[in-house]
This record gives structure tokens, sequence and C-alpha cells, in this order.
């Protein structure tokens, strides 16, 4: 009778611990869709930066339960995130792995979207063949579907984003009227508005392009309408009307302001970096549950059958007792070598952010030492003006060949012969190909490098383009420009 009742208490602290494991697990499910469903309500209220940290905490959860399709979402939609700050490499990867789980529980529509995304985010990193095939892919999906919404979505987004940008423009042209003819609305609609715009004074089609950009106007995006003014001022410029020029030009610079102040990706970077120790620290926990968990059990298993022997062998009650007390000695054992472990990780961590507290600071000297000596540069001081604050002011610059060269000299100095080692790579470069990457070298965006050669945005990435393609000889590299001028 004693043994049964032992027995019995064994079964049910097993199944205590069984159905308890069974609770966390689908508490975390609760928890990861809670996260999920609020960071696309976020993401729906343009608020990138809160919706993002939504999704880092819900994907930790959600990877450990057995809802695939709520794992594959918040990936796809981490991954646009991503791309929407400028981190092409990460959003990518979180595409592609979403799609990777849309393919195990064959969901068609969630590949086809997140094929879709995979071109978006390629045609930032200017991949562009790869960025054609992952459209074509999710056109084959919508047709498949039947998805008139999504096949007119991706013939505005393949013209934009692919056509124009290899130089097509009677073929983006034409997938932008197909996408309008199937039926466009809101901010869609206003994006065909302005890229038709673009596309015919690209053509120099200036009346028809004014219809269209006109048009775009009425959207309330910043980023529609800088574009839009953007592209009026150059139409002013090109039939000589300085007074609306100068108009345009105030418009761009107003809508500019409000656009950098939408892409700034300083405080997703620092979401995601506090989010990852935090889930270092969170595995760590898990970890230490389990192992006590699996101590607590054996321990529990243990006890139960010394009880068994202990009512069946009754004449060696004191040997069992010997062994009793060696185990419980060898357990304390475990219990403070377990109890060590932990201590040391603590050490290790304390330790890993100590290393990187004081490589920020020696990063933090380097920069501000460079700085110091570039600053003495004329090119360096317009182009650091230009990226705190752009102003009518502070576009009224003149630049000197001596200016261009003590720049050049100057970043040889600060690292180490740079344009030397350029051009014995690259002997095609020429001189303002040299000022170019000397520029990227020293961190300038596009926008502003893109100033100081008087030139449209969209102008400079082509010229990257052409600079990597025919001069570097690098058609098939998949590196971005940036990333070859600082391999250098």
């Amino acid at each position: 009778m004693k043994t049964k009742t032992v027995f019995l208490i064994f079964f049910a602290v097993a199944l205590g611990g069984l159905t308890t494991s069974c609770d966390s697990q689908a508490k975390r499910q609760r928890q990861a869709r809670a996260l999920y469903e609020r960071g696309v309500q976020l993401r729906a209220e343009r608020l990138s930066e809160d919706a993002a940290e939504c999704f880092l905490q819900a994907l930790p959860l959600a990877e450990n339960g057995d809802d695939m399709a709520l794992t594959a979402n918040i990936k796809d939609n981490l991954g646009a995130m991503y791309n929407k700050h400028q981190l092409f490499e990460d959003a990518l990867a979180m595409h592609r792995s979403a799609i990777a789980d849309f393919k195990e529980i064959n969901d068609s529509i969630g590949m086809m979207i997140a094929w879709r995304n995979c071109g978006r985010t390629t045609k930032s990193l200017e991949l562009f063949a790869q960025t054609k095939a992952y459209y074509d892919s999710a056109f084959h999906i919508a047709a498949l579907l039947r998805d008139t919404a999504m096949t007119n979505n991706l013939y505005l987004e393949i013209g934009r984003d692919y056509y124009m940008e290899i130089g097509n423009y009677p073929k983006a042209i034409e997938c932008v009227h197909h996408a309008m003819d199937g039926g466009l609305d809101g901010n869609d609609l206003d994006i065909a508005n302005m890229t038709l715009g673009i596309l015919y004074y690209y053509i120099n089609k200036n009346d028809v392009a004014k219809v269209y950009l006109e048009k775009a106007l009425r959207s309330e995006r910043a980023g529609i309408k800088m574009s839009v003014y953007q592209t009026l001022y150059g139409i002013a410029l090109n039939e000589k009307n300085i007074k609306m020029a100068m108009k345009y030009e105030e418009r761009f610079l107003e809508y500019m302001k409000l656009v950098e102040k939408e892409n700034n990706n300083e405080n997703i970077l620092r979401i995601r970096a506090e989010y990852e120790l935090k889930a270092q620290k969170s595995e760590m926990e898990t970890l230490h549950r389990t192992k006590s968990f699996k101590l607590y059990l054996i321990i529990a298993v243990t006890l139960s059958v010394a009880l068994v022997i202990l009512l069946i062998v009754r004449k060696r009650i004191s040997d069992n007792k010997i062994e009793m007390e060696r185990f419980k000695s060898q357990v304390e054992r475990d219990q403070n070598r377990i109890h060590e472990l932990v201590s040391d990780m603590e050490n290790l961590i304390r330790t890993n952010d100590e290393l990187r507290r004081d490589h920020q600071t020696l990063s933090q000297k380097e920069l501000l030492m460079t700085n110091k000596i570039m600053s003495r540069n004329k090119v360096f001081a317009t182009a650091h003006g230009l990226s705190e604050h752009v102003t009518a002011d502070s576009l009224n610059f003149n630049l000197s060949d001596d200016d261009w060269a003590d720049f050049i000299s100057l970043t040889d100095l600060v690292y180490d012969g740079f344009s030397q080692r350029l051009l014995s790579l690259y002997q095609k470069l020429g001189k303002w190909d040299v000022r170019i990457c000397c520029l990227s070298k020293n961190g300038f965006s596009n926008q502003v490098i893109s100033i100081l050669l008087d030139t449209q945005t969209d102008s400079y990435y082509k010229r990257k383009t052409r600079i990597k393609q025919m001069k570097m000889n690098l058609v098939d590299d998949n590196r971005t420009f940036e990333e070859i001028v600082a391999a250098v």
C-alpha cells in the first residue's frame, strides 16, 4: 500500500511538471501573437520603430512554438522594418527566412508577399538582376491566385524599382500605366503619378511630366513630395524659369528635412542591440530554469526509488542511509558546480560589456581625431555642413581644384594612402571618380555627395553603377559601391 502511495506521489509530481511546461509554452505563443498584432497595428500607423521593437520581442517567443505561420509573418514584417531603416542585408536575410517557412507550410500568399519584399530590398542593394527574379516569382504566384490587386502593385514596383533603375524608361512607363489601368488608389496612385512624372522628364516630355507630378502633389507623404519638387526643379531649370526653380528648390529642401527625420535609423539600431542583450540574458535564465527542473525531477525519482527500497529491504536501512547521505553530498556538489558555472557566465557577460564600451570609446576618439584633421579642408567642411543642416545658403559653395587636391591628400593621410591604392587597383578611374570614392570613404551620404556634384540623387546612383561596372570592371560583384570603396 505504501509503495502504491509513493508511485502516485511521483506520478503527480511528474504530471505537474509537464503541465507547467505546456502552460508556459502556450503562454509564450499567446505573448508572441499579441506582440505581432500590436506590431502590425503600429506599422499601419507608420510608427516603424515601435513596430520593429514589437516584432523583435515576438520573434524568439514564436520560434520556440509550433505556429510556423506566425513565425514567418513576424520575420517578413521585421524584414520590412529593417529595409525601411536601411538595414538592407538584415532585411534580405529575414525575408528569405520567411520564404523558407512559408514554403514549408505551403502558404502561397505569404510566399508571394515575401518574394515581393525581397525584390524591394535587392533594389535598395542595387542587385537589379536579383530584383527582377524576385518580382517575377511574385508575379507567377499572383497570376496563379488571380490576385488582381497584387498584380497591379507588382507592375508599379517592377516599373519603378527595376526598369527605371536600369534605364529602360519606355518599358517602365508601360508597366506603371498597366498598374494604373488595373486600378490603383491612395498612396499607390500617388507613387504611380510621381513615377510617371519622373519617367516622362527623363525622356524630355516635360509637359506630360508636369501633369503627373501635379497629381502626385496631392499625396500626404513627405518623400513623394520631395521627389516631385526635385523633378519640378530640374524641369524649371531646363526651361530656364529661374524663379520657379528657386521656389521648387525651397520646397524640396523643406521636405528633404522631413524625410531625413523619418529615415533616421539610429533608434532601431539601438533597439536591436538592446534587445539582443535582453535575449541573451533571457536565454541564460531559461537554460538555468531547465537545468533546475531536470535536477529536481532526478531528485524526485531517486527519492522515490530509495523509499521503495527502504520499504522492501528493511534489514538494510543503515546501509541505505549511508548511500542516501552520499547521494545528497553529490547533489550538493552538483548544485555548487551549477552555481559556479552561472557565476562564471555572469562574469563573462560583464567582461564582454566592458570590452564593448572600451571599443566604443576608442572608436569615438578615432572619429574625433579624423574629423579634426579633415575639417581643415574646405571640401570636407562643406560636406560636413551639408550633412548637419541643408539651407539655401549652405548650397551656395565654390570648390576649386586645389581644395579637392588638398581633400584627397588629407584622405590619404588619414586612410594610409587611400587614393594610391584605389588607382593601383582600378586604373580606369578619372579625376572625379577618385573624388567620389574619397567622399564615400569619409562616410558622406548619397544626398550630400549628389549636392556636391550638383546632380540629382537618382543620377548619382546611376553614376556609381557606371563606375562600379565600367571603370572598376566589377559587374558580377554583389557588393555595393560603398562596400567596395570601404574595402580598399
